[in-house]
């Protein structure tokens, strides 16, 4: 397991916070008595901790929380709620201002759950810096915890075959008809599934749709022919018989398709190396004190890595746990959103370009 080595945490405090340092209380370490994690010596936290989810409840970050919120039963000090807020515009990026100006936002008590790189790639695609104020500084990152692949899937029993060459190869034969069914514009797996069809040099006709599950019943009832989906929704879509998978992003092909030939990685379908996928986490406002941003890593980690959270990858494909501390969670989103700039630029979808 990694963890962050607080080497420019300082960087990140206020002035009261550096106040605090100084005087040696704000560094103190995370302390665990029993299985349970103790409050710092300022007294954080001295109420109920909000896990905030700002997808609907029963998606796939919803049931994220309430797995986590059911591990912390045992180890958290203070009761530990999980508040279901579909944001209206610009994701996480709406949601850590609104939190930033609640009593307790920026002292940490609203964890906010982000997928990297859709919850920062957003600023590219979105005019969020001029609208808000806010920049890629302003997600401050707590923890990353498990990384998910997406899953490319195709209407059932297509007439062009069931693998991805014969996918790629029907959408040259037909330039501009073949239906690509996108989760929104510019959205983490839309960006995905731009980048390969640039990099493959396709022409496709993309019908955006406004959730993932939505994503699945178009493609599921033959009305789109493919799409790349979020893990749960191509697991749950296949499951039921209406849609055929045929390529994983990533180097390996997970349970239940790593013994079906017509399902491929990204490696092996021929593709460059690339960051794509979900890594989910935590974020909370850039004034949230680095003792506290710790605290809450600790509380996360030890609820990522408890039994009852560690069965998520029994039932997601292609989970894998790789728990990460403030610092490198940070470098991960930074580095994702710089590989995503020309991507986004060569699509023509820049914020830049509007």
């Amino acid at each position: 397991m990694k963890t962050n080595s607080r080497q420019g945490l300082a960087a990140w405090l206020g002035a009261g916070a550096i106040a605090l340092a100084l005087s040696g209380a704000a560094f103190a370490e995370p302390e665990f008595k029993d299985g349970k994690l103790q409050p710092l010596a300022d007294g954080f936290p001295n109420r109920a901790i909000t896990l905030i989810n700002v997808d609907d409840p029963g998606t796939r970050d919803g049931i994220y929380a309430r797995s986590l919120q059911e591990a912390l039963r045992s180890i958290s000090p203070v009761d530990v709620l999980v508040s279901d807020e579909p944001s209206p515009a610009y994701g996480t990026f709406f949601t850590v201002q609104d939190v930033g100006g609640r009593e307790g936002g920026n002292e940490g008590y609203y964890p906010i759950i982000m997928t990297i790189p859709g919850g920062s790639a957003d600023i590219l695609v979105e005019p969020i810096t001029a609208d808000t104020g806010l920049t890629l500084d302003d997600l401050n990152l707590v923890i990353g915890t498990e990384r998910i692949p997406y899953v490319l899937i195709q209407k059932k029993d297509a007439p062009w075959g069931k693998t991805f060459a014969s996918l790629v190869e029907h959408i040259k034969a037909n330039p501009g008809k073949v239906k690509y069914i996108s989760h929104q514009v510019g959205t983490g797996n839309d960006l995905a599934m731009s980048w390969i069809i640039q990099q493959l040099g396709l022409e496709v006709n993309k019908v955006p749709a406004p959730t993932d599950p939505q994503v699945g019943a178009i493609v599921g009832a033959g009305e789109g022919d493919f799409s790349l989906a979020q893990a749960d929704i191509a697991l749950n879509a296949w499951q039921s018989g209406r849609v055929d998978v045929v390529m994983v992003t990533g180097d390996t092909v997970p349970a239940p398709w790593a013994d079906d030939e017509n399902v491929v990685s990204a490696t092996e379908a021929g593709l460059p190396p690339a960051p794509f996928g979900l890594y989910l986490g935590f974020v909370v406002p850039k004034a949230v004190p680095a003792a506290h941003v710790e605290w809450l890593h600790a509380l996360l980690k030890a609820a990522a890595e408890s039994e009852v959270h560690q069965k998520r990858k029994d039932v997601i494909p292609g989970l894998t746990f790789a728990i990460i501390g403030p610092e490198e969670a940070n470098k991960v989103k930074t580095d994702i959103v710089a590989f995503l700039d020309p991507v986004v630029r060569a699509l023509g979808m820049h914020i830049d370009d509007r």
